[in-house]
């Protein structure tokens, strides 16, 4: 089976923990001038959960004294967007790297994934296949500030086969969403993007000829997207020397501009990736490639 999840999330936060690759930059970016809250529909507090909304899961109605309810999105695929809180000039956009927090829950009401536990704001990128189907639809949807839930028909979740016993076959699912701040990427010269979504401004930047040990997910970019390696599978992390190394360029490249305990997203054109030849099952020929780099130490 295909498995193109947000349970990837909870396996990052999972290892991040682990293996002690703690913490994310939760200084946040105002962006609620925008914001268009319809009062009419937020109920008193204390039915209210953290996200803003009614306890009992009731759908927000679809229209107000005849009027089209602007809270609420319904699409033609089942999937369905309902806002506490909207923004209108700030969306998402593809291959955008967002932080967030959620909740992702069967629609029956248990929750299968959050980022709760670890207290502070996750990063998702947009184009990769880090997210379900119905996730990353309707992430193109809303904006940087926004708070809402997405119900997720079975369709565009995880289908017939359900996920490892954690989510039932056929099941609806519901994500509590609120969209904390976008990362702006450093642009370098040949096209690699850095995203970095935990800072350490006072760490050194790395120097020719330096060894960068750091853990790793690798994806490839596109509608395709999906994660074909990551360091955790062999229980240690990967190290290569700046500049005098075999690994792809872009990676020396976009390793250039983080820091030491630095954590970034480096967004990699094929042509500085593996090129029109692809890497035998894991990477087609001419496709992108997104690292998600934990940088350990720059010795």
């Amino acid at each position: 089976m295909k498995v193109k999840s947000i349970i990837w999330v909870t396996s990052l936060l999972f290892l991040t923990q682990s293996c002690n690759l703690d913490g994310v930059n939760t200084e946040t970016n105002e962006t609620n001038q925008n914001s268009v809250v319809d009062t009419n529909l937020i109920v008193d507090a204390g039915n209210v959960d953290s996200f803003g909304f009614d306890k009992s899961n009731l759908m927000l109605p679809d229209s107000i004294n005849g009027t089209p309810n602007k809270m609420v999105l319904q699409l033609n695929d089942g999937l369905r967007i309902e806002w506490s809180k909207k923004n209108e000039n700030n969306p998402i956009r593809l291959n955008d790297v967002v932080m967030v927090n959620y909740d992702a829950r069967i629609a029956t009401g248990k929750v299968y994934d959050s980022n709760k536990e670890l207290g502070r704001p996750v990063p998702l990128k947009t184009n990769i296949g880090m997210m379900i189907d119905g996730w990353e639809i309707a992430f193109l949807k809303i904006n940087v500030g926004d708070v809402g839930r997405i119900m997720i028909p079975a369709s565009l979740g995880y289908s017939e086969f359900g996920y490892e016993g954690i989510v039932p076959p056929n099941a609806d699912l519901i994500v509590d969403i609120q969209i904390i701040s976008r990362v702006e990427p450093i642009v370098l010269e040949e096209g690699v993007k850095v995203y970095r979504w935990k800072t350490n401004e006072g760490g050194a930047l790395p120097k020719k000829d330096q060894t960068i040990t750091f853990d790793y997910f690798a994806y490839t970019k596109g509608p395709k997207g999906k994660l074909y390696d990551n360091s955790f599978k062999d229980s240690q992390p990967f190290s290569f020397v700046l500049e005098n190394d075999n690994v792809v360029d872009g990676l020396h490249q976009g390793m250039k501009v983080i820091r030491a305990e630095e954590h970034a997203f480096i967004e990699i054109p094929y042509s500085l990736a593996y090129g029109a030849k692809g890497m035998v099952d894991l990477v087609p020929k001419n496709t992108d490639i997104v690292y998600d780099v934990r940088i350990l130490s720059i010795e």
